[in-house]
């Protein structure tokens, strides 16, 4: 049986998504079975997150979308449910999601700050983009900055930073994405992200989704395994 929590996390990464993109001055769409987006997104993201485990409907929802649309299409199978090579479609990835049902906060010697104007975010850009590489499309817009729901966070020692991540609060559950952290510093900053969220976003889940070693470093911080997912691609 779905949990809950699994659920919880599915559609606080669909609200991500849209956050991203209407950021940018381009919402998604929601639907009942789907959230997706009609125009591309930016890289990294998927054009469509199923919010449903039934794979039929699902199934039939995603194909009506991406055989009106002949570009490629990325889209985020939430429940490891369908077989969209019938659609032309390659897996191109699966990852686990992942919880903590009440993280805690602890104090760290890792100072953190909320990214809080535009300087602040060009600093957090640029340390991300170290630990991502280049892309040739904006991401991150401005107006996420000023959502009380969504966090960029930034760790520092010793006066210079040494990774971070986002923190958004949709759905009832804080979800955990875009970790960057130094060379072996990366449960460090994991373990700093999960107590700050528990300081943000008192008594809320903690939620996101990994894979290979992210996965087992999750693990060990104290995240629970919740379910399988895939992306899916079908290149034009």
């Amino acid at each position: 049986m779905t949990s809950s929590l699994l659920r919880a996390a599915v559609r606080n990464n669909a609200f991500w998504c849209d956050a991203v993109c209407r950021a940018q001055g381009s919402p998604g769409e929601f639907t009942a079975t789907i959230w997706f987006h009609r125009r591309g997104t930016p890289p990294f993201y998927p054009d469509a997150v199923t919010l449903d485990e039934a794979d039929g409907e699902t199934a039939e929802a995603v194909a009506t979308l991406v055989n009106d649309d002949t570009r490629d299409w990325a889209v985020k199978d939430s429940y490891a449910a369908l077989n969209l090579a019938q659609l032309g479609f390659r897996m191109l990835f699966e990852a686990e999601w992942i919880g903590i049902r009440r993280p805690v906060f602890t104090k760290s010697p890792i100072t953190w700050k909320r990214m809080e104007n535009a300087a602040d975010f060009a600093n957090w850009e640029a340390e991300w983009t170290k630990a991502n590489g280049p892309v040739t499309q904006k991401i991150f817009a401005e107006p996420l900055l000023t959502d009380p729901e969504i966090a960029f966070m930034l760790g520092v020692e010793n006066g210079k930073p040494i990774g971070g991540g986002i923190l958004n609060h949709h759905a009832g559950v804080v979800g955990l994405s875009n970790l960057f952290a130094e060379d072996g510093r990366g449960e460090d900053i994991r373990r700093g992200l999960m107590s700050q969220a528990a300081e943000l976003y008192p008594q809320e889940p903690l939620v996101g989704y990994e894979q290979g070693d992210d996965l087992d470093e999750a693990l060990r911080a104290g995240f629970e395994l919740l379910g399988p997912l895939r992306v899916w691609l079908r290149e034009a």
